[in-house]
């Protein structure tokens, strides 16, 4: 499944322009709130002013002075109140602004005159006010103030996460590892930040992974040429004596032992040694099956000629797959050594159709295993280290070979099965 990603650059000039957007939103409502506020405490202010002026002259006369404000009018005990205005009065006696009919707008303030006498302060401003007039187009001003910034934010951000980006994009590059088995990164290729940091951290570990790896192949080179030898020679010398007449009674059997030894140290060694050089990309070929899976039975045969196994090879003479030989060799050798092993009076049978290749016995199986492929992972009957199917597991998975295990038939023994098709 090919994994989405996302570009860090418009991460950065998303957050940004977000940030640009949200700061608008509150600096645009912040306006508003101070606009309004403002202007309800000039009304407030000039109705507290009247009232003042109301009780100082009720005081002195005994009657109501005229409003020196235009738009102010003074009802004495609520009565009178204009006909929009008296029914939301009396239903919100603690509410100071109202309403009314035809866009009229009314401040009210109640106060007493004297200990008996209440009135109300009215103030109707619908001519008087400064904000609601030009609240829409304020809207549409702080809304293209805000989108204004934004976009220029978006321009300053993408040309700054574009310089600041492109040192850590080159070594994006450079770790990608280019024609270099590890990638080779210098520090002093980047600045002298949080990137050059970054880059002397991963050369360092690319420089010890070279080590790593530079160690291995030499193990891999001196092993393939020094363990060869000392084991042909043994095995050689096992096959000398063993020529030899009159051989007291225990040593045949110990020379075989021997013998045995070798080809399975062999075959280990190969396997191991395929493993190490399954990243050199080893060619493909058309391969016949069936001398593939002969040679295998009588690799078997020869390392285990106590077993009883009885083996059917089903595989047609003109049956072919394109597939890596050194290592489809290896997992046959493998697999159907385990059946000789394993499944030593069972019956074994190997088959190939549709692209699949099944190995299937009627042994003892695998027991309870979960994973059989498993680092060592194995049947209750084996007496085996458990990496063999671990390495046959990672053999297909560098050849491409699809691999899965099920139960012989009936429940009994193993099922291998090798799938050329999923490619």
């Amino acid at each position: 499944m090919r994994v989405r990603r996302h570009s860090l650059r418009r991460r950065v000039i998303a957050a940004l322009v977000a940030a640009v957007l949200a700061t608008s939103a509150i600096f645009g409502l912040a306006t508003f709130i101070f606009a309004y506020t403002l202007e309800d405490r000039l009304f407030s202010d000039a109705l507290d002013g009247e009232i003042a002026r109301q009780q100082q002259g009720w005081r002195r006369d005994g009657q109501l002075p005229t409003p020196e404000i235009a738009y102010i009018k003074v009802y004495p005990r609520a009565a009178g109140l204009p006909a929009d205005l008296a029914p939301q009065v009396a239903a919100n006696p603690q509410q100071r602004e109202f309403y009314g009919a035809a866009g009229r707008h009314y401040h009210v303030a109640p106060f007493a005159l004297d200990a008996h006498t209440p009135a109300v302060a009215v103030a109707e401003v619908s001519r008087y006010l400064l904000v609601r007039p030009v609240r829409d187009g304020m809207i549409r001003f702080l809304i293209g103030l805000g989108l204004f910034i934004a976009l220029s934010m978006a321009l300053l951000g993408w040309w700054l996460a574009s310089r600041a980006m492109r040192p850590l994009s080159r070594l994006a590059s450079d770790v990608a590892g280019g024609d270099y088995a590890v990638p080779v990164v210098r520090a002093e290729d980047y600045p002298a930040n949080e990137i050059g940091v970054l880059a002397g951290a991963l050369g360092q570990a690319f420089q010890r992974i070279r080590g790593f790896v530079d160690r291995e192949r030499s193990f891999t080179r001196d092993a393939s040429h020094e363990l060869r030898t000392p084991l042909a020679v043994v095995r050689g010398a096992a096959e000398v004596i063993g020529l030899q007449a009159d051989l007291p009674g225990p040593v045949p059997e110990a020379l075989r032992r021997i013998e045995t030894a070798t080809i399975d140290m062999t075959q280990t060694l190969d396997l191991l040694l395929a493993l190490a050089r399954e990243g050199d990309a080893l060619p493909e070929e058309h391969v016949q099956l069936r001398p593939v899976v002969e040679k295998a039975i009588a690799a078997a045969a020869v390392r285990y000629p106590a077993s009883g196994i009885a083996v059917t090879n089903a595989v047609a003479a003109d049956a072919a797959v394109i597939v890596q030989p050194t290592s489809l060799q290896l997992v046959l050798n493998n697999l159907i050594g385990n059946a000789f092993q394993h499944a030593a009076t069972a019956n074994l049978q190997i088959m190939f159709s549709g692209g699949e290749l099944t190995i299937v016995d009627d042994g003892p199986g695998l027991g309870a295993t979960a994973d059989a492929f498993a680092a060592f992972a194995k049947g209750d009957a084996s007496a085996g280290s458990g990496l063999g199917l671990d390495i046959v597991r990672r053999l297909c998975a560098a050849a491409a070979i699809g691999l899965r295990s099920d139960a012989g038939p009936d429940g009994r023994g193993a099922c291998f099965t090798l799938n050329f098709g999923e490619r």
